[in-house]
């Protein structure tokens, strides 16, 4: 049902279509059978109009099931493409402190085998509602031959549901807990992808991480999945007994209770055996929804826990920045290490466009979340963050982020260039990659680069490359050269950060790079969540390449 419901969003219209269609070659298949009982009776005084008329009935069972199949394979196709960008976009609109308590590995499980799951089985659909359609035609047809056996016929049928569904309800219980072990999974999937180096160069690492994570959650997977499917197979047999008992049933008891012709047991035999097969697809499609039933309850309940913005959310060109203010802003989160909570702030900040600010602090001083509140990556608990006194993080907070280009120790490279279709663009970042010494390694192609298997720190300057092309005016670099050779250090700090300052762009730096402290307008210290400032020494000279290579 809750599928069908899916459908319906995307278009009632071609459901009831659809279902119409099913229902006529359900019809039609039981005049067929109706017509084979005839043809049977009076072999012998058969016509070519009634070739003719069989071959009619024929031709519109499989018209009318085409109709059906293709529209409720578009539809339900449909229904499943808009059902995976209602949750990219809307993964995409929630706070980012939200997506990392949810986790990647429940969010891409989500992504990737829920709604597939639910794809399979939307693919079940139409196969399912004409076969409806031909149970409920039979069933009209049994009734015409004999109530008394249409009644016996119903009431089996409703006998078997009734002992499905305590069974079936097991099985879905089975295959919800397994669901929730596939989140497990998937989280030991990514400590195997991210961990590969450190796996491979520690055995006994190695031997704990498959012994004691991966191993006992995929042996509990496959005992609870294994354990739902048999009770579906169980199921499924059963139902399919019960159609050969009720034909034992008629021919060998209710002779002794209802007068019954040849004829009519014939055309009533005739009949449940054709039922069986769309019967028997129903069933064997069970195991298949209730999958599917699990996966789309997932999706709801982790949807709830994915609270969108509720600000519109729009393509807004950056403006010059002229200051940037923090007002009294404090963030606070939860210290696993430490097993209590860390708060940062408050802090009281007011940065200048043109100005090129150093961050410096030890490990797990809180500079890492201080980028992140001041891109509006994280909204300040209390206080605010606003940009030239209009724009603010906490209420305005997507006009906020489109102000800033930013580079984190984790970054991500697109393959595609914003606007790659500007030539001018293009042949601005192929200048870009001379200076970067990456045009012998990459080239730009149709507005894509040509390949990301790079180093790190190549990586990261194709990461730059990117940031520059943006051209917004806020620039924020988490650690950027900490992993690049000193020559390209060198090159950070006197040549691309001056650049920047020049075209009056707002830059914040994080780095240990003191060597080059006397670059910055200003330098600011945080230790223990607290920010202060150290010193401003504008226009210092930088140390000779020489002396940062040594």
């Amino acid at each position: 049902m809750n599928l069908l419901l899916l459908m319906a969003k995307r278009s009632w219209r071609v459901l009831l279509i659809a279902t119409l269609t099913g229902l006529i070659c359900g019809l039609a298949a039981a005049g067929l059978i109706a017509n084979i009982n005839h043809s049977l009776e009076v072999f012998d005084q058969l016509h070519p109009a009634d070739g003719l008329y069989f071959a009619g009935l024929v031709l519109l069972v499989a018209i009318s099931r085409v109709i059906a199949d293709v529209s409720l394979l578009r539809l339900g196709q449909g229904a499943v493409h808009d059902m995976r960008l209602h949750l990219s976009t809307k993964l995409i609109e929630t706070p980012f402190a939200q997506l990392q308590r949810l986790g990647k590995h429940r969010l891409l499980a989500m992504l990737t085998d829920d709604t597939q799951t639910i794809s399979q089985a939307v693919e079940l659909v139409p196969i399912l509602l004409v076969n409806v359609g031909i149970i409920a035609a039979c069933l009209g047809y049994l009734g015409w031959l004999s109530l008394p056996l249409l009644g016996l016929t119903l009431l089996l049928i409703v006998l078997g549901s009734l002992s499905f569904n305590w069974p079936q309800r097991r099985a879905l219980t089975s295959i919800a807990r397994a669901r929730e072990l596939k989140d497990q999974l998937f989280d030991q999937y990514r400590l195997l992808t991210d961990g590969s180096k450190e796996l491979q160069l520690n055995h006994p690492r190695r031997q704990h991480f498959f012994t004691r994570l991966l191993i006992p959650v995929s042996q509990q997977y496959r005992r609870d999945f294994v354990r739902g499917m048999s009770i579906y197979t169980l199921v499924l047999n059963w139902g399919n007994a019960v159609f050969y008992l009720l034909i034992g049933i008629v021919l060998f008891a209710a002779p002794h209770f209802i007068d019954l012709g040849v004829s009519l047991v014939t055309g009533y035999i005739l009949t449940i055996l054709y039922m069986i097969t769309p019967l028997s697809e129903l069933m064997n499609a069970l195991p298949t929804l209730g999958r599917a039933s699990v996966a789309l309850n997932k999706i709801r309940s982790l949807e709830g826990e994915m609270q969108a913005n509720d600000e519109a959310v729009e393509s807004i060109p950056a403006t010059q920045v002229r200051s940037l203010v923090c007002q009294q802003v404090t963030h606070t989160y939860y210290r696993e290490r430490e097993d209590g909570h860390f708060t940062l702030g408050p802090i009281d900040l007011s940065l200048n466009a043109g100005e090129t600010v150093f961050i410096t602090g030890g490990n797990g001083s809180g500079k890492t979340t201080l980028a992140l509140l001041l891109t509006g990556l994280y909204r300040p608990e209390s206080g605010d963050i606003v940009l030239d006194e209009q724009v603010s993080s906490s209420h305005d907070n997507h006009q906020y982020r489109q102000h800033f280009s930013a580079i984190f120790t984790d970054f991500c490279l697109f393959e595609n260039l914003l606007n790659g279709d500007d030539p001018q663009l293009v042949q601005q970042a192929q200048d870009y990659l001379v200076h970067l010494q990456l045009d012998h390694k990459v080239r730009i192609d149709n507005g894509q680069l040509t390949t990301l298997a790079l180093s790190s720190g190549q990586r990261k300057r194709l990461a730059l490359l990117s940031a520059y092309l943006e051209d917004r005016p806020c620039y924020l670099f988490d650690e950027w050269a900490a992993d690049q050779d000193p020559v390209f250090k060198h090159f950070f700090y006197t040549r691309i950060l001056p650049d920047l300052r020049q075209r009056d762009k707002l830059v914040i730096v994080i780095s240990h790079d003191d060597a080059y402290f006397n670059l910055a307008d200003r330098l600011l210290r945080i230790e223990h969540g607290a920010l202060s400032e150290i010193t401003a020494q504008a226009n210092a000279k930088a140390p000779p390449l020489t002396e940062a290579c040594s």
